[in-house]
């Protein structure tokens, strides 16, 4: 494998392990985050339990999304990517990712500017970045790959 995918797949793979941890921070949660309470500005004791469990419903929906995500990535990685090199991944992969991560990142964006609330945006821009440099290396690869043939 040459250097730069190498580059690509250690970025994707970094970017599935943070969405794989963020999606098991939102299913084991008890309450809300910190960062909700200064949002909602009340604390997660003085919800009613109803509001409490519609909440953690949520959050388990939010965590399987994140799950999902981070599996469909896995799994492009393994074996679209690295193990048959088939072009479309080069391309689907932070595609995939983008999309989602681009959301994450507006949404914690918005609560920052909209509450002061310190929402984990730097995460969010994180994998938004190294997908965006996989792409960038993705395409080149892609490129020297049809200049050969």
């Amino acid at each position: 494998m040459k250097k730069s995918k190498l580059v690509a797949v250690l970025l994707y793979s970094i970017v599935v392990f943070i969405t794989a941890g963020a999606g098991l921070q939102f299913l084991t949660a008890t309450r809300f985050f910190d960062y909700h309470a200064h949002a909602a500005g009340i604390d997660w004791s003085r919800l009613n339990p109803d509001l409490q469990m519609l909440i953690l419903a949520g959050f388990k929906i939010t965590g399987a999304g994140f799950l999902t995500v981070a599996l469909n990535l896995a799994l492009m990685i393994l074996f679209s990517f690295t193990k048959h090199a088939k072009s479309w991944s080069g391309i689907a992969i932070p595609l995939v990712g983008l999309v989602f991560w681009s959301v994450v990142l507006s949404t914690t964006l918005t609560v920052l500017g909209a509450t002061g609330a310190e929402a984990p945006w730097g995460s969010s821009l994180f994998c938004v970045l190294a997908l965006l440099v996989g792409l960038f290396i993705s395409q080149r690869e892609l490129k020297e790959q049809e200049t050969q043939n």
